[in-house]
């Protein structure tokens, strides 16, 4: 299932942290859900990366890497940071995704060319992803899929071409393009 154990580690840490803080509300779906009929209450703005966002006001790309700190308080990690326009739509499958977790709110699917685990911020939506699953090749790799509680939220939501944020921690991006060597 995954190529490189640490795909596999980062993907099942970045999953459980981001799924746990969402907690069920009285009618049963998530509080990430509940606010906002199209996907939910915008992000804390501790989860938006600063960089990325100072950059996108003043209408410049972040840097190709940048710096955020980590989750435990420890030094901070490096990532490379992706940005493409993607077709972004919504789905409600529940049961395993392709990482092997269960599908749950915070994550989302993505074209093949974009590891496991890593993160995605669209700041249209305020929101952040973990890609835990892969949309169908036939998507030209530019969709990345959504996942919300209801069909009737997916419905509501539709489809819209928004700018996408792919966050790869460094150590994946050094292990994907250690693999593509190996295999040429």
């Amino acid at each position: 299932m995954f190529r490189i154990p640490a795909q596999r580690a980062c993907c099942a840490l970045l999953v459980l942290g981001w799924v746990a803080g969402h907690e069920p509300t009285r009618g049963g779906e998530s509080s990430a859900v509940a606010g906002n009929p199209r996907l939910g209450p915008p992000a804390e703005p501790e989860d938006a990366h600063p960089q990325a966002v100072a950059a996108a006001a003043v209408g410049i790309e972040a840097s190709p890497v940048d710096r955020e700190t980590a989750d435990d308080g420890g030094p901070p990690t490096m990532t490379q940071v992706k940005s493409r326009v993607c077709r972004v739509t919504a789905y409600c499958d529940r049961g395993t995704t392709a990482a092997g977790v269960p599908s749950g709110v915070g994550q989302c699917a993505a074209p093949a060319d974009i590891p496991f685990g890593t993160r995605v911020y669209i700041p249209n939506l305020n929101r952040w992803f973990v890609v835990t699953d892969r949309t169908h090749r036939r998507f030209r790799h530019n969709t990345v899929d959504i996942f919300m509680p209801a069909s009737e939220a997916c419905r509501r939501f539709g489809r819209s071409y928004l700018e996408c944020e792919f966050h790869l921690p460094v150590e994946l991006a050094q292990a994907r393009r250690n693999v593509r060597s190996v295999d040429n």
